[in-house]
């Protein structure tokens, strides 16, 4: 069973400087033929504070022909504490637009013999009683015998250099962090994948594979390689997708490049003259709109 994993698209109707790429993926994606797409956060560029972000970011998501799952990321329903942004954290009239745009912000598919959970990773140290909720619906989601594997998706990866990260808006914060490990550590979890970062690399905590997925939009950063916002070692630093290959034995996994795909970069584009993305004048590709 085929899956493939898409993150950090940062779709907008107004700032519209990412949608080739993402016309680009999509036709890539199609031609892949897979059972699932997963889409792992960051659906648009101002999703916590505009209606139009997600109108616009599901109006897109029609391009794929296979079904498809996608979660929330901090620009589509704000950041957990502290965050980017202190105006833009989490709350219920935040998630409710995305549950009633998107769809749910948590879920569980079944792929052959395999079990694969959607988490919101912004819940995860909000305090809202949807952390609680999800928490308690995850526990439920790993009980039962039957499954080769379970693959976990969510938008943060759960640390950057080690279980000692102290709280940033890098990763999921400490205590969150241990909860779902402990967690994860009594079920047949074989990975946990996410994105956020921009980069693409394979960790490994009490042997559970920990993938992060690279963007199809842009690369933290400029072109010559100075102004990043995380400087992360070992790490593969290309716009593109993975794909998974799920199956008794265990899963493959591999990092495609999408062929036409623009290597933008964050600083290049802000020219240090905007905080954020959604601060920049209005841009819509030629023709598009």
């Amino acid at each position: 069973m085929r899956v493939v994993q898409i993150s950090d698209v940062h779709l907008s109707r107004k700032h519209g400087f990412f949608v080739e790429n993402w016309w680009n993926t999509v036709r890539h994606v199609n031609a892949l033929s897979p059972d699932l797409v997963v889409i792992t956060g960051d659906l648009a560029i101002n999703g916590p504070d505009e209606d139009d972000e997600l109108a616009f970011a599901r109006s897109e998501l029609a391009r794929l022909a296979p079904p498809w799952r996608a979660i929330a990321g901090n620009h589509d329903v704000g950041d957990e504490p502290p965050g980017q942004d202190a105006k833009q954290l989490i709350d219920m009239p935040r998630l409710a637009r995305w549950r009633r745009t998107i769809g749910a912000d948590h879920w569980a598919e079944t792929i052959g013999r395999w079990r694969l959970i959607g988490l919101n990773a912004q819940l995860y140290g909000s305090g809202l009683d949807a952390e609680t909720e999800q928490q308690s619906w995850l526990e439920e989601q790993l009980t039962g015998d039957g499954f080769d594997g379970i693959g976990v998706f969510l938008h943060k990866p759960l640390f950057i250099e080690g279980m000692g990260d102290p709280a940033s808006a890098a990763c999921v914060t400490p205590v969150p962090r241990e909860r779902l490990l402990s967690t994860f550590a009594a079920a047949p979890v074989r990975f946990v994948a996410s994105g956020h970062l921009h980069c693409h690399t394979i960790l490994t905590h009490s042997g559970i594979d920990l993938i992060w997925a690279p963007s199809t939009a842009f690369l933290a950063g400029s072109a010559d390689g100075t102004a990043q916002d995380h400087v992360v070692p070992n790490t593969r630093r290309e716009l593109g997708i993975l794909v998974y290959e799920l199956g008794d034995e265990g899963y493959q996994m591999r990092f495609e490049a999408v062929p036409g795909i623009e290597p933008l970069y964050l600083s290049d584009l802000k020219q240090g003259k905007y905080a954020f993305l959604r601060d920049m004048p209005p841009y819509m590709p030629a023709g598009r709109f």
